[in-house]
């Protein structure tokens, strides 16, 4: 196995993981991969224990933060120096799992508006999500930081034509904590041509407030990207799995390279303490064991 070593913190959803391994080996393709042997050592770990975030937020459901470190914990045990979230909504955890790991996770939202930013700085931002990235306001923190114009959907809009999208919709039914019980009709139940066109609804919303650019900021979302690009063909979307992924390639490509010429560093900073490009870099290539 490689000595810098990539792990993907997983099963929140499903689907997505095996979509977001795609997504990697073809960028790992674009930056000069081109044999089995050039691309990362990866490591995957799928904990179906990982309660609902979004519950976890709306409702006040399960915690998921300790089967969320637990999945970081075995990332550890086999040595992986860094990692990723596939789920927009676990990065509302994401500082307290960080806190109780030394497996640095990459932060795929402030990567995503980082790349809209550099991409077009006058972008008018809409974003689709679930009811628990709506109403945490993480991506609009970010948003706001970057400077960037964002426009959410109205509430009505946000629960009946998104979030209803990924999970299914409401039944009247509500679970023990007061979660809405919800049809097998949305993405995360395999259901995509239903979940598209109330996408479109959504979508087509916030194209007439002038939104130019939509984040597709639920990781179940790509899956119907197709769809929504042939009803949208101006819009730009924007994949954040595909943004952390370019990120992580390109921080994995250079920690390596380090590692293989012996430039190595001595100093091994808290996870906490690492922000910069660099900084990652640093720390993934202190955390390379002497004996690997």
């Amino acid at each position: 196995m490689k000595k810098v070593r990539f792990g993907v913190m997983g099963n929140m959803g499903p689907e997505a993981d095996a979509l977001f391994q795609d997504i990697v080996a073809k960028k790992e393709i674009e930056h000069g991969a081109l044999k089995d042997q050039n691309h990362m050592g990866m490591i995957v770990v799928k904990n179906p224990d990982i309660a609902d975030r979004s519950e976890a937020i709306n409702e006040g459901g399960k915690d998921p933060v300790p089967e969320m470190v637990n999945s970081a914990n075995i990332l550890q045990q086999v040595q992986v120096q860094f990692a990723v979230m596939t789920c927009n909504t676990a990065h509302f955890f994401r500082e307290r799992v960080q806190q109780q790991t030394d497996v640095y996770i990459l932060d795929m939202l402030s990567t995503t508006v980082d790349a809209i930013k550099a991409q077009n700085p006058e972008a008018i931002v809409g974003i689709l999500c679930t009811n628990g990235t709506y109403n945490s306001g993480i991506y609009d923190t970010y948003l706001t930081k970057a400077n960037l114009v964002f426009v959410k959907p109205e509430r009505f809009q946000q629960e009946h034509y998104v979030h209803s999208a990924i999970y299914g919709e409401v039944t009247g039914e509500k679970t023990e904590c007061g979660q809405s019980i919800r049809t097998n009709n949305g993405i995360k139940a395999g259901e995509f041509v239903h979940s598209a066109a109330l996408l479109t609804q959504a979508i087509t919303s916030l194209k007439e407030q002038g939104v130019t650019t939509i984040i597709l900021g639920c990781t179940e979302l790509p899956l119907v990207r197709k769809a929504l690009q042939q009803s949208f063909p101006t819009m730009t979307f924007i994949d954040p799995m595909e943004a952390v992924a370019d990120r992580a390639v390109i921080l994995y490509k250079q920690a390596e390279q380090r590692v293989n010429n012996n430039e190595t560093t001595t100093q091994v900073l808290s996870p906490l303490d690492v922000h910069t490009d660099e900084e990652i870099i640093d720390y993934i290539v202190s955390r390379v064991p002497a004996s690997a």
